[in-house]
Formats: C-alpha cells, sequence, structure tokens
C-alpha cells in the first residue's frame, strides 16, 4: 500500500505526495485531505514523482481537487517526471488526463507560468 506525505512548510502551499500504489482505500484518504487544504485556501502540487501505480478512484480525487480549487481561484498542479513509474504515465497518456491536468516536471515549476 502506498504512502501519503503532506508538507505544508511553504507559506501558501501543501505539497501532497504520493508514493507506491494507490487505490480506493488511500483515495478516500486523499480526497478528505485536498478537500481540507483546498478549502483552507491552499495551492495544491501533487507530487507522483514516487508514485508506482494509480487506479480510477484516486484519478477521480484528482479531477474532483482540480475542479474544487479552479472554483476557489487557488493553484493546483501534477509533479510528474522520469522517475514517475511507467503505469502511472501510461494512465494519464491513454486516458488523455495528461491534457485535462496541470502537469509539470518539477516542484519549482509548479507555480512558475
Amino acid at each position: 500500500m502506498g504512502q501519503l506525505h503532506f508538507d505544508t512548510s511553504e507559506p501558501g502551499t501543501a505539497i501532497v505526495a504520493l508514493e507506491g500504489e494507490h487505490e480506493l482505500f488511500s483515495a478516500a484518504k486523499l480526497q478528505r485531505q485536498l478537500d481540507a487544504l483546498v478549502g483552507e485556501g491552499l495551492d495544491i502540487v501533487l507530487d507522483l514523482s514516487e508514485a508506482t501505480f494509480v487506479d480510477s478512484s484516486v484519478v477521480s480525487v484528482l479531477l474532483s481537487a482540480r475542479n474544487r480549487a479552479r472554483e476557489l481561484g487557488t493553484g493546483f498542479a501534477i509533479v510528474m517526471d522520469d522517475s514517475t513509474a511507467e503505469p502511472v504515465q501510461r494512465l494519464f497518456e491513454i486516458t488523455g488526463l495528461a491534457s485535462l491536468l496541470p502537469i509539470v516536471e518539477s516542484r519549482a515549476d509548479a507555480f512558475s507560468h
């Protein structure tokens, strides 16, 4: 089972890192945490560079959080790079999520545009 790590040490931003495999069980926890963080008005950076697998329930959470952030006018970005596991990268490509979600290659790139 995967790990969720939350870092709110940078003012105004919450970094949420997913490590390992994430499916329905962790999706519920991720949903609660993201709802709370977005509700606080924080910009969200979801780091998937250490994720090895995510299923459709996690994808649904990501889309929901992006929509809520957009409604509230807060930032939302997903970090995926060469270290992100191939099954995760493939899921984003096949489903078209790569064009729907704001994907950047590093945490530093998240809100530089």
